[in-house]
């Protein structure tokens, strides 16, 4: 029995050197980095850095024009107001044609011996404000008053018609500047421009138009 444990004693201490030895040559021997007839990988040093950025969205703008302000006054508070709100604006003047009334009337007569006598007559057919024109390029023309409604100048025209005279309207115009502001907003901010422009001027009758955006 005591020999039998010897000798596994010495068969342990065997395979223990031997392991120990070959765990040395190991640590000596390194694996080939490349297969024969494979080239090696190389480490580039001649490329840019590439750097990634989330830069911010493009943010989306909606653009109009409002107005017609009656007076620059009224048309500068507003920019004003817009301008402190943090947007672009810009003002434009321009020329526009206004109308003053409808004027109905007969076309001019031969002479003012017979326009008076074409006056006389309608007047007795109890129509109001007949006059003679006396100047201009309506020149012994005969006014038969003036009208702020286009729908009343016509009824009257045609009443004169029906009497058997030529009466006719005409729009009555005058040239007026006015003030239009381009400005741009963030889309869907809706700013509250057509409140400011009624609470500053409610005289004008102004009103917001998209445009293209520049």
């Amino acid at each position: 029995m005591y020999p039998l444990l010897i000798i596994l004693l010495l068969l342990n201490v065997s395979v223990l050197a031997w392991n120990v030895a070959v765990s040395r040559d190991a640590e000596h021997t390194r694996p080939p980095l490349v297969e024969p007839n494979v080239p090696a990988l190389e480490l580039r040093t001649d490329v840019e850095q590439v750097v990634y950025s989330s830069g911010a969205a493009n943010t989306q703008s909606s653009c109009y024009t409002i107005g017609p302000y009656n007076s620059e006054k009224a048309a500068q508070l507003v920019s004003d107001k817009i301008r402190g709100f943090g947007l672009a604006v810009q003002m434009r003047p321009m020329r526009s044609m206004e109308t003053l009334n409808f004027l109905v009337y007969i076309p001019p007569l031969a002479d003012y011996a017979l326009a008076e006598k074409t006056a006389q007559e309608i007047a007795h057919a109890d129509v109001q404000d007949v006059s003679i024109i006396n100047e201009g390029p309506y020149r012994n023309a005969i006014s038969l008053g003036f009208f702020n409604n286009l729908n009343k100048a016509k009824r009257h025209a045609e009443y004169v018609r029906y009497l058997g005279y030529d009466a006719r309207y005409t729009e009555q115009q005058t040239a007026r500047e006015v003030f239009w502001l381009d400005y741009d907003e963030p889309f869907g901010s809706n700013t509250p421009v057509q409140a400011w422009s009624a609470a500053i001027d409610a005289t004008s009758e102004v009103q917001r138009i998209p445009r293209a955006c520049k």
